[in-house]
């Protein structure tokens, strides 16, 4: 007995527990009243709901009869079947109010009820119940109660039921008064899924060859030796590449994940609910907001698509037509064609076909074509065709054609075509291109490019670059029909290319070579020759190892041409300008300039012979130079001003020979 006793008490709290969870509207009771005076019944009522009434005795009929049978019910649908719409019933604490419902002629008049599956029974949460002329909405609660004001000078009212999952319902309500409405849903059953079944294939035994056991071949088993691994002390880790496709994919889904997380804090869990619920467009000539959920298009407006759309402060919608104008915010869902202009920004989730002005920035996620300008920058997370500009940078994720132009800097995600980017710092295309680009600093582009780069420090083509390069220093894969023009160049492999500059360096179809030669002047030279045969890069030293009347060394740059006659013999034409140092300590004019013209002969793959008669002028400072032999093949000798300083130019005909390594 006392077991009994205390599992019934433990019973009764947690049953008291769970009630007290809900409000007293939606605790579930079951009652069953015969012919009862009011009061006793909602004496009754709230003893099974474990709650109290709150009511003036004047405004209701307590010697009212009533009789009800109600079982599983909220406390709200036994009310209403009691008092219909003589009287409204709200939640307070633990208490019900019950008052009169005002009888002076009314604007508007509600709608409510639940929400409920129409197989189960159970109450549906998050349901959208709105009327599509006025745009009047409402949500089912987490017990599926919904309450719709409607204005009474509708003509006809039809109410649209959307939620996810379940069937669409459409209600045409006849009189405008105050009524509950309780809406059954019918699940949409999804689509049974077609197993495969795997059927066994059997074979009759008499169906096998018919040989004796003892005639089939002997399988011989497999023997393998296993040899034990022993530890080392050296372990080899291989360094993992870089990808920067990868990681330029992965940046493209954080930069997407971010704008959903940013619409979502701009909404209201209200509309969202009716964006997961409701498909279905709704147009309207015009409409006016304070915020996004604040204005004429109420909590529907992001399935609304305006012609015409202002915003004091912001606005949300499904798409724009015409014109959209907000004092700081815009936000359209899907598309806007036409003119758009804000404060701070505009935010578009789908494609833009016209202008878009705002005073920070202008985010579109899918495409754009027209033109944009931005206080701070541009965001295309689609492709872009028009202009763009923005007062620190432009990023179009995918392909772009048209202008770009940013204070800092440009980025275009997959290719560009026929386009000009213009930025005070950099522009950076991952993928394929044709166009101009200029930078204050550098142009970076991922594959291959046609047409011209300009920068102040640097240009770089990832594939093949065909065109022009101007930079300090410049950088393409491949080159192809194209000039480099900068301090350094250097690329991967060149055919009909040529790089102009104080050293360029090519390596598949470049020219190079490593030069040891005497002339008149030093015993030894050392000369590296780099570039392309149209043109490259001398660079070379002289060294006497003291022998007398020689110079103790010298130091030139130089710049070359060649032609190649046939497979064995070359012909180079060669420029260079050398100091010629006397001695250790002073470091006076001495200017050694000199043109020869040599032939190449190729002894073997990898190494030539050359001769070459050679035109020199020295401009000299020092009374006391002596060159040797030099002396006798003069044919020109002069005093005056050269290089800025009072010297000497002796000229002379010369010639060196060596070998040269390739």
């Amino acid at each position: 007995m006392k077991k009994l006793l205390t599992f019934t008490l433990l019973f009764f709290s947690i049953s008291l527990c769970f009630a007290q969870s809900h409000p007293p509207l939606e605790r579930i009771i079951s009652v069953k009243i015969s012919n009862e005076r009011l009061d006793n019944t909602l004496k009754i009522i709230s003893n099974a709901g474990g709650f109290s009434f709150s009511y003036n005795p004047d405004a209701v009929n307590i010697e009212k009869r009533v009789s009800i049978n109600a079982q599983n019910q909220s406390v709200r649908e036994v009310l209403s079947d009691i008092f219909g719409n003589s009287l409204t019933f709200k939640n307070r604490g633990n208490y019900v109010i019950l008052n009169k419902i005002s009888e002076e002629p009314q604007k508007d008049f509600f709608v409510m009820g639940y929400v409920s599956d129409g197989e189960t029974g159970l109450k549906i949460e998050k349901a959208s119940i709105y009327e599509p002329i006025t745009l009047a909405s409402a949500v089912s609660n987490q017990y599926g109660f919904y309450r719709l004001k409607l204005p009474k000078d509708l003509n006809k009212i039809n109410l649209l039921v959307r939620k996810q999952s379940y069937r669409d319902e459409r209600i045409l309500l006849g009189n405008k008064q105050d009524k509950v409405l309780n809406i059954k849903l019918l699940s949409i059953k999804p689509i049974p899924s077609i197993d495969s079944k795997i059927r066994l294939i059997s074979f009759k035994i008499d169906s096998l060859p018919n040989k004796k056991l003892d005639s089939l071949p002997v399988i011989q088993p497999i023997t393998a030796k296993i040899e034990r691994i022993e530890p080392k002390d050296s372990v080899i880790i291989e360094a993992q590449k870089f990808d920067y496709r990868e990681q330029w994919q992965l940046t493209k889904e954080k930069l997407l994940s971010t704008q959903d997380r940013f619409l979502d804090w701009l909404i209201t869990t209200k509309q969202n609910i009716h964006l997961d619920n409701i498909q279905d467009t709704i147009y309207r000539p015009v409409q006016i907001s304070f915020l996004p959920f604040i204005g004429t298009n109420h909590y529907l407006s992001g399935n609304v698509i305006n012609n015409f759309s202002f915003n004091i402060l912001g606005g949300y919608s499904l798409g724009v037509r015409t014109l959209e104008v907000g004092g700081f915010l815009n936000i359209v869902r899907g598309k806007v064609n036409g003119i758009q202009g804000s404060g701070f920004a505009n935010v578009v989730g789908q494609d833009v076909k016209g202008i878009q002005v705002a005073g920070f920035g202008n985010l579109v996620g899918r495409n754009v074509h027209g033109i944009q300008a931005a206080g701070f920058g541009n965001l295309n997370f689609g492709s872009s065709g028009g202009v763009q500009a923005a007062g620190f940078g432009n990023a179009v994720l995918r392909n772009f054609s048209g202008i770009q132009a940013a204070s800092f800097g440009n980025l275009i995600g997959q290719d560009m075509k026929n386009s000009l980017q213009v930025a005070g710092f950099g522009n950076t295309l991952i993928g394929n291109g044709t166009g101009v680009q200029v930078a204050g600093f550098g142009n970076i582009i991922g594959k291959d490019f046609k047409g011209i780069q300009v920068a102040g420090t640097l240009n770089i083509v990832g594939g093949t670059m065909n065109g022009l390069q101007v930079s300090v220093l410049n950088y393409a894969q491949n080159i192809r029909n194209s000039y480099q023009i900068g301090v350094f160049n250097f690329a991967g492999e060149s055919t009909n290319s040529i790089p102009i500059g104080l050293l360029s360096f090519v390596g598949k179809g470049g020219y190079k070579r490593l030069e040891m030669s005497a002339d008149e002047v030093n015993w030894f030279n050392l000369t590296f020759k780099t570039g392309v045969k149209q043109f490259y890069n001398i660079l070379t030293g002289g060294y006497n190892f003291g022998f007398a009347d020689k110079p103790n060394f010298s130091l030139g740059y130089g710049l070359g041409t060649a032609w190649k006659l046939n497979r064995t013999f070359w012909v180079n034409f060669d420029l260079v300008s050398s100091h010629i140092q006397q001695n250790n300590i002073e470091w006076n004019l001495n200017q050694l300039s000199k043109a020869s013209l040599g032939l190449e002969i190729h002894a073997t793959r990898h190494l030539a012979l050359f001769v070459a008669p050679t035109l020199n002028f020295l401009a000299s400072s020092e009374s006391s130079i002596d060159l040797g032999k030099v002396n006798n093949w003069k044919f020109y000798e002069k005093q005056g001003y050269y290089f800025g300083e009072r010297a000497s130019l002796i000229s002379w005909v010369g010639i060196q020979g060596g070998i040269r390594l390739f």
